[in-house]
């Protein structure tokens, strides 16, 4: 009997050492980055049915460490039906669900772990992080704040929440709180940068900002004394304040120390221009011309468009000033989809306010020139082209050219704005209709087979009694 409880025993010690060999080899396979193996090995475990505990999590993690997201998802889910209540299960699938590219899944998973403590740094912080990636950064400012509100001196948060602030147009919440934080940590150079940025953008409101400003570079660049950003903006406080030789210096430094940049390009020319040495202002502004144009060949920066045209005709170089003025002044010439949309908010002053039909219809015609696209334009051309065909006491006092601008109207109208759907008894798409219907009777009983309509230009266009019919049709 005794040496029965002893192979029972025995047998149980070696499945608890088994177990424990296969956690310790899943361990360090995960701990040496050995992904892949620890995942094969995890997957035929589990395959096998091999009872061991948190198994699932282990090729959750390997997966994970092998960039199979999709993967480490499944296996979660797995692990965490097994216990509802885990919350190591659910926190692992949320971060799981945010590898793999799936936010509003994970932004769920964290928002109800985030409930149940709202002060838990790790999923709070996690939660508005992914609400910023998701463009919701409203919603991360507070949860940023009540974690700042515990752990007052963490500038991982308060930039964090700069940032948040930054992304919601609150620029100057956004400058103090990356202020807050460069001050408990100088060594943080990019956090300066984007306050001084920030400040740079939002000159009237910040208001005199310079020294602050310069003071915040110059500590920076103790820690950091040849970082080229904090160096790059050193050199634009410079030229704000009007410095510009020593602003020259500074871009042209960075420039030599193999940082030919767009912006050091720039501001040492308009360095240069400021001190009026144009012909030395001529090389750096061309190069920042040709780097600030789009794949189009628009000009993305028109002062330096502007400056560089201006320098050309003062160091004698005229023709080629005329050159880039023509093609600034081209590219500026407005959105014809812009003045198309203007002219209707003309078009309805004048018909609603001041009761000046003919010249909304003008506006309306204008709209449509300019972007026959515009079914609104269209529309609200044909809304007041209604009543002359529709009621025969005003089509009666109509001139025959108005009458012909009118079915001009209707005819355009079911042309370019396709009905999608059965035209309703109400919709202009059956008042239209109905109108050419009428005018085809008409035809008929004058023996005629075309018909003859004018646009407010006064160019007329011919239509035959089928041609109608095919639209009436449409």
């Amino acid at each position: 009997m005794k040496f029965i409880v002893f192979i029972f025993i025995l047998l149980g010690s070696q499945s608890i050492y088994g177990q424990e060999n296969i956690q310790q080899k899943l361990e360090r396979l995960l701990a040496k980055n050995h992904y892949r193996e620890a995942l094969k090995y995890a997957d035929s475990l589990y395959k096998a049915g091999e009872n061991v505990p948190d198994l699932l999590f282990y090729a959750g993690k390997a997966s994970e460490g092998a960039m199979r997201y999709w993967d480490a998802c499944r296996y979660y889910r797995e692990w965490l039906a097994q216990d509802t209540t885990q919350r190591e299960a659910r926190i692992a699938l949320a971060k799981a669900y945010s590898l793999a590219g799936r936010l509003d899944e994970a932004v769920k998973n964290f928002e109800k772990l985030a409930q149940e403590d709202s002060l838990d740094l790790n999923i709070n912080f996690q939660l508005a992080r992914l609400y910023q990636q998701n463009g919701k950064s409203l919603k991360a400012i507070p949860i940023y704040k009540r974690l700042i509100h515990t752990d007052s001196t963490n500038t991982v948060l308060l930039k964090r929440l700069g940032d948040a602030y930054a992304e919601t147009g609150l620029a100057l919440s956004a400058i103090s709180c990356y202020i807050d934080a460069f001050q408990l940590d100088p060594r943080e150079g990019g956090i300066a940068v984007k306050a001084i940025n920030l400040m740079l953008a939002n000159k009237e409101q910040y208001g005199d900002f310079i020294t602050y400003a310069m003071s915040m570079t110059d500590t920076a660049l103790v820690y950091t004394p040849q970082a080229p950003n904090l160096l790059q903006t050193r050199g634009m406080l410079e030229y704000v304040a009007n410095r510009y030789v020593a602003s020259e210096k500074t871009f042209t430094d960075l420039i030599n120390k193999g940082y030919p940049t767009k912006l050091n390009y720039k501001f040492q020319g308009l360095s240069r221009y400021q001190q009026d040495k144009f012909l030395e202002a001529l090389d750096p502004l061309a190069k920042a011309d040709s780097l600030y144009q789009d794949k189009q060949g628009n000009r993305t920066d028109l002062e330096v468009a502007m400056k560089y045209g201006e320098t050309l005709a003062r160091v004698g170089n005229p023709i080629k000033a005329l050159k880039v003025f023509s093609e600034i002044e081209e590219q500026l010439q407005p959105d014809k989809r812009f003045l198309s949309q203007l002219a209707i908010m003309c078009g309805m002053a004048c018909g609603f306010s001041l009761q000046k039909r003919t010249q909304a219809v003008d506006y309306y015609w204008k709209a449509y020139k300019l972007n026959p696209r515009n079914t609104q334009a269209i529309a609200n051309f044909v809304n007041y082209k209604y009543r002359i065909l529709q009621d025969e006491s005003v089509r009666a006092d109509a001139s025959d050219t108005e009458i012909r601008i009118a079915l001009f109207a209707h005819i355009l109208f079911l042309q370019k704005v396709k009905d999608s759907k059965p035209a309703k008894k109400d919709s202009m798409h059956a008042a239209s209709r109905e109108i050419l219907q009428k005018e085809l009777e008409h035809m008929f009983f004058k023996n005629e087979t075309q018909l003859t309509v004018t646009d407010p230009d006064g160019k007329n266009y011919t239509y035959s009694d089928e041609d109608i019919r095919k639209l009436i049709r449409l």
